[in-house]
């Protein structure tokens, strides 16, 4: 069986379909999400990604996470949509559902290809892997 894999390419046909019927440019776009629009039209031709710019992406969509995961196993959940908060990777999640301890790793940020491949790992969304921060 084939390992769980973030399409990014998908991701990016999504966004740009979504920001044409909204009749947003690339610019527009990223006031919106916080994530540059260099960044965003690079997903059409990128393996992985900072998993934070990629899930913020994804809420502005409105779709779950999975969504954009081939041979996945796991059913995906809308991330949050509150205000002013963004949505970051919670590290501490993520070295819970892999069985890392915590302090293996003094990272803060992961991609979204690991971050995906720790949820489906664990039988988690994505979505649980996630926290709302302040800006």
């Amino acid at each position: 069986m084939s390992q769980p894999h973030f399409d990014l390419r998908a991701l990016f046909e999504a966004i740009d379909a979504e920001r044409g019927a909204r009749q947003l440019s690339w610019a527009a776009l990223s006031r919106l999400v916080g994530v540059s629009a260099s960044t965003i039209r690079r997903f059409g031709d990128a393996d992985d990604a900072e998993a934070d710019g990629v899930l913020a992406l994804i809420r502005w969509l409105g779709v779950p996470p999975e969504t954009f995961v081939t041979h996945g196993s796991v059913d995906g959940t809308v991330l949050p949509m509150p205000g002013e908060r963004v949505v970051r990777v919670d590290m501490d999640l993520v070295r819970a559902a892999i069985g890392t301890p915590a302090v293996a790793t003094g990272s803060s940020r992961t991609t979204i290809q690991r971050l995906t491949a720790a949820a489906q790992s664990a039988g988690a969304s994505v979505t649980s892997l996630t926290r709302l921060s302040d800006l």
